[in-house]
């Protein structure tokens, strides 16, 4: 890693003449366009007009670039440029047709856009404070409204949406579908930031497009590509240090595009962390945790035509909480900045390969994706040398599609299919799960269509999935692991099927305001774990027992979204509800299971329904937007419709408030504060304690310090400032009382080259 860093410093040396590009912003009126963004592609260079609609960039490299000038109200514009001395560009923007209505692809595979009638929002993870948090990307994602996180110490949050979590919400990693964190709730999603440009997250059952398990939502996970159109190399170098777990994490990203469209691209990263302390100093025992990745990317990227293969490598050590752990007698807390691995604790590995293509022209488009996934878990309780519990996975995934552009009509035909190869390590201590297979198949038909201001989308989908238990391997035999119904050829085959659709209608009153309306259905097939438990979990006292005749879940959804812009001003309301058929739930049982004292829990089905609301709304304050402040907020509530109760793990109410300045004339020092509240949780199961709520306070700034075309971000962030000691509804170790974090001063300085 030192070696690497060192060759990329040399790169960074290499600096050429510098030229300045300085004009003015004008509307077909001849009007000045004021606070209009500009920058160049593939360069850190950017700049904003001023009230009179001026702008200057200085210290541009000579080189080949595409200007790109964007303002609220108009449409984007862009131009190739060569930089080979002072030049004065003047643009005149036009003015879109409705500011809300941008035609941005969200996802390729799918051909999703903005103008959906599906609720989507979107959190950039390229600000300096959102690198190298303790709890990767779900550490930035919980700021926005209807998106909490269930939390298994540090380095282990699974996302919720809308009150669904766990396997019912789908990931999109690299266009890779992820199944490998359906094991358990204590298994993450292993991935992090490390690469990551942006986040796009679509709140609602989306299983018409991505199949089983987009029940709650989706997570479309978006690669950085600074690198493109530049043709030297560029990247960054930075490291975070996290006092509250003394944790570091060194990362590193570089690429380059060609002069004949190819590019290549490379990210890496080290990471380690003690155990942290809450806010009453006291060390959570075994929550330290470690992580090494890598990531390459290399294609062609042209007018009409992309490609792009990728690889990503992942492996982490992630300590396991002591179901005891806040017994002062039972802690496994050792001191400070111990940083070694000690029982129990996860092994994770993660290889991922991909392949993503498409093409546009006039008269169609095409989607193509294929990857390999490989995941590896060991579960180590007993001794380093044994394996307490070990799987295996190998998953291949394939997405393809055509558009075919009708005259004002939009039609998408997609296929999907994927094969996920389960088995367990032949020398684990214990087995929870059968080997198992599963084979799954979509296709589906996506219309879109505009009328005037009315913009109309609808899909509809036909799944197939068979899932083949098979414990007729010696060592399930010897464990005697018993299927369900302990059939003759130890092995079980269940066929899950059926139809998926969504209708909604996006209208656009004028400039300022519209409305997305929209129905969709959404289903989930049991997991493994679901279906064919029937073994000690270990790590916990718990006997895990799961039910074969378990049908597929089932959700119906209505929601609205009136969005508001003017000016400075913006604001966002959604409303939704939901029924969710045969909800899967994990309960424990008064059944003892037999010949161990361990608790029997076990999975069971029930019908929900669910109802919430969310709103974000933001005002900028002083010229160019100095000054920005925003409020949001989310409360979900859910009933057990059977059982005429409030149905378990559900995210409490929430709200955000957050204020940033932007300091000194070219707005490159920010100083923010966020205060997030979270209330008390009285709604709770038959199974589940009351918690109390409370108040974070978080504050930093950040500066970017230029030095010709290269510039370095300083930053620092507290989280929790007031070194609350407090406990989650949604943490997975609220039973224990494990409380989370305290205060963490977090320090970042990246280089950017």
């Amino acid at each position: 890693m030192r070696s690497i860093i060192i060759i990329l410093l040399i790169f960074c040396g290499n600096i050429s003449s510098a030229q300045t590009i300085s004009g003015k912003v004008e509307n077909k009126s001849g009007k000045a366009v004021p606070f209009a963004n500009i920058y160049l592609e593939g360069s850190g260079s950017g700049t904003t007009t001023g009230i009179d609609g001026k702008y200057i960039l200085k210290k541009i490299e000579k080189k080949t670039s595409q200007i790109v000038v964007s303002a609220m109200g108009y449409k984007t514009y862009k131009k190739k440029i060569s930089i080979i001395e002072d030049q004065i560009i003047n643009v005149i923007l036009e003015k879109s047709k409705d500011q809300l209505d941008e035609v941005l692809i969200v996802d390729t595979q799918t051909g999703l856009t903005r103008k959906t009638p599906y609720n989507v929002s979107t959190i950039s993870m390229q600000g300096i404070e959102n690198k190298g948090n303790p709890n990767g990307m779900m550490g930035s994602l919980r700021e926005l409204p209807g998106l909490y996180g269930a939390e298994f110490g540090q380095g282990i949050i699974k996302p919720f949406i809308r009150g669904l979590g766990f396997s019912r919400i789908v990931t999109i990693y690299q266009g890779n579908k992820l199944e490998n964190h359906q094991w358990g709730a204590d298994h993450g999603l292993g991935i992090n930031d490390l690469g990551v440009k942006r986040v796009e997250v679509v709140k609602g059952p989306a299983s018409v497009l991505y199949g089983s398990g987009a029940l709650g939502g989706v997570l479309l996970v978006k690669d950085e590509d600074n690198y493109l159109g530049s043709e030297k190399i560029t990247g960054s170098i930075g490291s975070t240090y996290n006092s509250v777990s003394r944790g570091i994490r060194t990362y590193a990203s570089a690429g380059r595009s060609f002069k004949n469209d190819l590019f290549f691209a490379v990210d890496m990263a080290i990471e380690n962390h003690a155990d942290y302390q809450n806010g009453d100093q006291r060390i959570i025992g075994n929550s330290r945790f470690n992580s090494k990745s890598l990531r390459l990317h290399s294609g062609v990227k042209k007018e009409n035509f992309k490609n792009k293969v990728s690889f990503t490598y992942n492996d982490q050590n992630l300590g396991i909480i002591h179901d005891m752990e806040m017994l002062a007698s039972e802690s496994l807390a050792t001191t400070p900045n111990d940083r070694k691995m000690r029982l129990p604790f996860q092994e994770v590995t993660d290889y991922l390969v991909s392949y993503n293509q498409e093409t546009k022209n006039d008269q169609f488009e095409t989607s193509l994706h294929l990857s390999h996934h490989f995941n590896e878990r060991r579960e180590i309780e007993t001794a380093k040398e044994l394996t307490d519990l070990g799987l295996k996975q190998n998953h291949t995934f394939f997405n393809a599609r055509l558009s075919l552009p009708d005259g004002k009509m939009k039609h998408s035909f997609g296929v999907q299919a994927s094969f996920v190869k389960t088995r367990n390590f032949e020398n684990s201590e214990d087995f929870l799960i059968p080997d198992a297979r599963v084979f799954e198949s979509g296709i589906y038909y996506l219309a879109s269509t505009s009328l005037d201001s009315w913009y109309i989308q609808g899909a509809l989908r036909y799944d197939y999935r068979q899932v083949t238990a098979d414990a007729s391997a010696a060592y399930l035999i010897a464990d005697d692991f018993i299927l369900p119904g302990n059939p003759e050829n130890r092995m079980l085959k269940r066929q899950f099927s059926g139809l998926t659709g969504s209708l909604g209608t996006t209208k656009t009153f004028n400039n300022q305001e519209q409305l997305k309306l929209n129905f969709s259905t959404g289903f989930r097939a049991p997991d493994l774990a679901e279906l064919f438990s029937n073994g000690p979990h270990p790590g916990t006292n718990r006997f895990e027992k799961g039910n074969d005749s378990f049908g597929r879940e089932q959700s119906y959804q209505v929601d609205a979204t009136y969005s508001y812009r003017k000016n400075r001003f913006q604001a966002d309301v959604s409303v939704f509800g939901s029924l969710v058929e045969n909800y899967i739930f994990f309960t424990a049982s008064i059944e003892q299971p037999p010949g161990n004292n361990q608790e029997l829990w076990s999975y069971r089905q029930t019908n929900t329904g669910f109802y919430g609301l969310e709103f974000n709304v933001k005002y900028n304050w002083f010229k160019q937007n100095r000054l920005e402040t925003s409020i949001s907020g989310a409360f979900v509530r859910a009933r057990d419709l059977d059982a005429h109760e409030p149905l378990s793990f559900i995210p409490p109410d929430n709200f955000n408030l957050k204020l940033t300045y932007y300091a000194l004339p070219n707005k490159s020092m920010s100083i923010f504060s966020r205060l997030r509240i979270i209330k008390d949780q009285n709604k709770v199961g038959v199974t589940e304690e009351k918690t109390p709520g409370y108040s974070l306070l978080n504050f930093g700034a950040n500066k970017k310090f230029s030095f010709g075309n290269n510039s370095l971000d300083a930053g620092f962030t507290i989280h929790n400032a007031l070194d609350k000691t407090y406990v989650d509804h949604m943490s997975l170790l609220r039973a224990f009382n494990v409380s989370s974090p305290g205060r963490n001063i977090m320090l970042n300085l990246k280089y950017n080259f």
